[in-house]
């Protein structure tokens, strides 16, 4: 087996804790499976503001170039510094830039513990990781939020055809490993337009896998 070498960025607050707890049970596992990994630790956040003047500084994406993997502890984007004095969101930045558009999150419940559920479950969350509401995912240019006077603001949801088609083909890739079942979760009941494309976009995809049941 050749060696998976993992990023390793603390980031802030308790990110520095828990990121050393993670890695004690990524070494654990390693052991116990033969996994070969190995740890790079990159410092963004505060720490590397105060090292480079950048919360997320040049080098430290040039350093997880060479990885195979990233574990990222939690950042406080909401108090670091306006971006032209270098408050950049590292996990904004390495969305964007290695277009990590996909957000998959596994939830299944294990034999002798009791479900919360009430029934034992599993399943996937495959959340479409580069549109929505979040400002810095917007617009080509500036920020996708605006304050038209100190009273009132504005955020806009950016929808597009191409990002929907993506996330429900890795939706039902993902479902043909499993149980061939694939749920579109969406509000196109209030957000007629840009949710009513996302579900045309589904709809579209699931048409072309005739074998894996598709629900809303």
């Amino acid at each position: 087996m050749t060696r998976t070498t993992l990023a390793l960025m603390p980031g802030d607050g308790i990110g520095p804790e828990m990121a050393a707890a993670t890695r004690v049970v990524l070494e654990a596992a390693s052991d116990r499976f033969g996994l070969d990994l190995a740890f790079r630790v990159i410092e963004v956040g505060f720490a590397a503001l105060e090292a480079t003047g950048s919360t997320f500084p040049e080098t430290a994406f040039k350093a997880i170039e060479g990885c195979d993997g990233i574990v990222l502890g939690p950042v406080s984007h909401n108090a670091y510094p306006t971006r032209e004095d270098g408050g950049l969101n590292p996990s904004g930045e390495l969305r964007k830039r290695l277009d990590l558009f996909a957000n998959i999150r596994p939830a299944r419940s294990r034999a002798g513990i009791v479900p919360r559920a009430g029934t034992p479950l599993d399943l996937v969350i495959v959340r479409e990781n580069t549109e929505g509401f979040y400002a810095d995912r917007n617009l080509h240019r500036g920020p996708g939020e605006i304050m038209v006077t100190p009273d009132v603001s504005l955020a806009f949801r950016r929808i597009t055809r191409d990002a929907s088609m993506r996330i429900a083909r890795q939706a039902f890739a993902l479902a043909e490993t499993r149980g061939r079942h694939v749920t579109a979760v969406h509000k196109a009941n209030v957000m007629r337009v840009s949710d009513g494309l996302f579900l045309e976009c589904c709809r579209s995809v699931a048409a072309d896998y005739p074998d894996t049941r598709y629900d809303e």
